[in-house]
């Protein structure tokens, strides 16, 4: 196959909107970032990132599917070791630092099950609760080595990844049911008790952002404050003053749909909203144009795995979801969480270039 044919494989309009959010990003970033030095960090990040979802095409699919139980136990590996030689921030021991580098396992854990589990459901079919269990087995080991971190947003990444790829698989809407109802009787039995009293209060003030003003309830206060003070067409580039004055902590990072919806209003935050909606809908179609049910079911992964932090990310700058430190992809600050969207992104189209090729 020449390499003209090959390129016309692609989803260029998937690659577009990928471009045109990260650009949207770096423009907020340079508004948002309290240091000028994190914008530039940004640039070479993207710069990174890109070459790394470019370098990905050198391979083929059944090259990159062959990986992926590898990669699983490097991750887990990984994932293990930083517990105890990983560096606490932010009250959780997810990163490794060298110097001015610093990476976090669990965003390349993320990947890594993404191809682990459309490997294994590739030709397994979910037709009883038992066949549950080999795919769950599968999931649990990252997803708890990231909530021992404790990483308790990578952890929900994870499951939100599980729960979209069970669902594409053909995870029959009774199961679903059942899932949510043992869901229901977990969280206040099991999963609570065992929740550090810090993310307690973050999930109770979701509720109440009142009940702890100048603490806990204070980011998610402030980003409300900023979202509704933009207005229709917000205050201006540059010009908010929620965001310029430092009332919003992290804003380069959890909140930077604040800062966003403060300077270009209610117009600027959905139309942004549009671009990952597009997002989504390529991937979607994507995912349904592909012949191999392991492609579809990468694709699907991928989707999950974006979508899931966009709905997350937004939804705790409204106060309608626990800060759990969960980056807007392609938006916030960060070069392991940047690297990580586009490899899964560069993955998607690898997959999906290769739709034609036999297995």
């Amino acid at each position: 196959m020449t390499r003209a044919v090959t390129l016309t494989l692609y989803d260029w309009t998937l690659v577009a909107l990928v471009l045109l959010v990260t650009g949207v990003g770096l423009l907020n970033l340079a508004s948002a970032a309290p240091e000028p030095r994190l914008w530039q960090m940004q640039v070479g990040f993207v710069g990174v990132a890109g070459i790394a979802a470019v370098a990905l095409q050198l391979f083929r699919r059944k090259q990159v599917m062959g990986w992926a139980y590898g990669l699983y136990a490097l991750s887990l590996l990984l994932l293990a070791l930083v517990l105890v030689w990983g560096r606490e921030v932010n009250g959780a021991k997810a990163w490794f630092v060298l110097g001015p580098l610093r990476f976090q396992p669990s965003e390349f854990a993320k990947i890594a099950l993404i191809l682990a589990l459309a490997r294994l459901l590739d030709r397994r079919e979910l037709r009883g609760v038992w066949d549950y269990l080999p795919p769950l087995l599968l999931a649990a080991p990252p997803i708890l080595l990231t909530a021992m971190e404790p990483d308790l947003g990578g952890a929900m990444v994870m499951a939100g990844i599980v729960a979209g790829m069970l669902f594409i698989r053909g995870l029959p809407l009774k199961h679903i049911l059942v899932a949510l109802g043992l869901v229901g009787v977990l969280v206040p039995t099991v999963v609570w008790p065992n929740l550090k009293p810090y993310q307690q209060e973050r999930i109770l003030v979701v509720l109440n952002p009142a009940r702890d003003p100048l603490g806990s309830g204070f980011q998610v206060i402030q980003s409300m404050i900023a979202i509704g003070s933009g207005g229709i067409w917000g205050k201006g580039y540059g010009e908010g003053t929620q965001s310029q004055l430092g009332f919003i902590p992290e804003r380069q990072t959890d909140f930077v749909f604040s800062v966003l919806a403060e300077e270009m209003g209610f117009v600027g935050a959905v139309t942004l909203l549009l671009l990952y909606a597009g997002l989504f809908y390529r991937l979607a179609v994507m995912a349904v144009e592909v012949i191999h049910v392991g492609d579809r079911l990468v694709i699907g992964g991928v989707l999950s795995f974006i979508a899931f932090q966009v709905l997350v990310n937004v939804g705790v700058t409204l106060g309608l979801a626990p800060v759990t430190g969960i980056t807007l992809p392609l938006m916030s600050y960060g070069g392991t969480s940047l690297l990580s969207t586009y490899v899964a992104l560069g993955l998607a189209l690898l997959v999906y270039r290769d739709r034609f090729r036999d297995v």
